[in-house]
């Protein structure tokens, strides 16, 4: 096939040759010069058709892709990102060595907390397991934008620090957004809960940061998502159930008897007034349990409030208050939902509690967040006085960014246990943290 760059470049070449054999010619006979002049003339003429057909292919060839690709799906937008975190830090516990699970030693996990022990105990980590990436993709439709988000980081309990200090990924986010009209989506899979707020997640080195207060989940969810006149948005949700009992004397405990026939109910209002951003939430949901021989259930509440105040001078102010029968929702899992009693009646907990986080910007690259967070339950008289009653934390920390998304960090915390029968154990933590994020 002949193209107009190979057909000026066979021209170039032709017409050197052609001057060159003018001079042949000049010798020739008449005959001779008008026969070779015939000829050129019908070799041009071969290449200009070819030229023109391959102009008409290429036009049949654009017109077919065309046809076949749909224009929606061909703007289809791709991007990925997430960050680069290590972290390195010395813990004590006051009340000797933790809980089996070595996840306490990396991220804050209160419940973990050793309370009792005779002796304390030490020990330094390094781990970059809170590292995480992200892939998302929007397409443009017919019916509105389609979005999806899939993330991923290694922060599991498993693997070994002798060798290669391997860890597994794991699913955060796995889930598509449908926004089938310019004020309203629908969202199907696994995100932050709705009655969570990430507005008021502070900037920490530990994980969460005030991880003793605040509601912190993650399931599977339908959301419907709605955009007021006033500005404000409302979120109705129906997400994965999950019940956890403690043994008030019932000989019946568990972290998760999955026995709920109908998913958790959550609603949730975000607004602003000035520079105050706030979101109320409400939650029902259904706390039961089945042994095979018994099995009972009761409908629980939960109600969150929080809000952010962004100063002039760039400081903010992030708080949260959160009541109800909560179990999984706060203080990751720090209590249950519910006691099972001798008659085998569920008996609800009620716990209570909340933190409060400010941050200062000493320059454009210096900052400091200091905060506190609490949650207490009313346990129940029936259960063991070992349960857990109380847990808090308070942290002060330091970041410098030398550039746009390239932060170090260190900082400092105190975490604290307490027990049913008054008995109280803490862990002291200093952690420096180096991270990058990448998109």
């Amino acid at each position: 096939m002949f193209t107009k760059k190979k057909l000026a470049l066979a021209t170039a070449v032709m017409l050197p040759t052609m001057a060159f054999s003018g001079q042949l010619l000049a010798a020739a006979s008449n005959e001779d010069l008008s026969a070779k002049i015939q000829m050129l003339e019908s070799q041009l003429q071969q290449l200009q058709q070819l030229v023109t057909q391959q102009g008409e292919q290429q036009k049949a060839i654009e017109t077919t892709v065309s046809k076949k690709v749909d224009s929606p799906v061909s703007g289809m937008k791709f991007s990925y990102g997430g960050f680069v975190k290590v972290d390195a830090m010395t813990s004590d516990y006051s009340g000797g060595e933790r809980a089996s699970s070595g996840l306490g030693d990396e991220i804050l996990v209160p419940s973990t907390i050793p309370v009792g022990g005779k002796d304390g105990s030490s020990r330094f980590d390094t781990h970059a397991k809170t590292s995480r990436f992200w892939f998302k993709t929007t397409t443009p439709t017919a019916a509105g934008d389609v979005n999806t988000h899939f993330e991923m980081d290694l922060l599991t309990a498993d693997g070994d620090e002798r060798i290669s200090n391997s860890s597994h990924s794991r699913i955060r986010h796995a889930y598509l957004s449908w926004n089938y009209d310019e004020n309203s989506s629908l969202l199907l899979g696994q995100t932050w809960s709705t009655f969570m707020s990430t507005m008021v997640l502070p900037e920490t080195a530990d994980f969460i940061g005030p991880t003793s207060g605040v509601i912190f989940n993650r399931q599977t969810q339908a959301r419907w998502s709605h955009k007021l006149g006033n500005g404000g948005v409302v979120h109705l949700a129906l997400e994965n159930p999950s019940s956890g009992a403690l043994d008030g004397g019932g000989g019946i405990e568990s972290n998760n008897f999955d026995d709920n026939s109908v998913p958790d109910l959550v609603a949730r209002y975000d607004g602003s007034l000035g520079k105050f951003s706030y979101n109320l939430a409400g939650m029902a949901r259904q706390i039961a349990y089945d042994t095979g021989t018994d099995d009972e259930d009761e409908w629980g509440y939960g109600l969150s409030a929080s809000g952010k105040y962004q100063f002039e001078n760039g400081d903010d102010l992030k708080m949260q208050l959160n009541h109800g029968n909560l179990g999984r929702y706060t203080a990751l899992a720090a209590f249950r939902d519910a006691a099972v009693e001798a008659d085998g009646d569920l008996d609800l907990l009620d716990v209570t509690g909340g933190f409060v986080a400010y941050r200062h910007l000493w320059t454009s690259k210096l900052r400091s967040t200091i905060s506190y967070a609490m949650t207490k339950a009313d346990n129940p008289n029936s259960v063991a006085d070992t349960n857990t009653e109380e847990v808090n934390n308070y942290a002060l920390n330091l970041f410098y960014s030398p550039t746009t998304n390239l932060s170090f960090g260190v900082e400092y915390f105190k975490a604290e246990r307490e027990l049913e029968n008054g008995d109280n154990d803490d862990l002291k933590r200093m952690q420096f943290t180096g991270k990058y994020v990448f998109q």
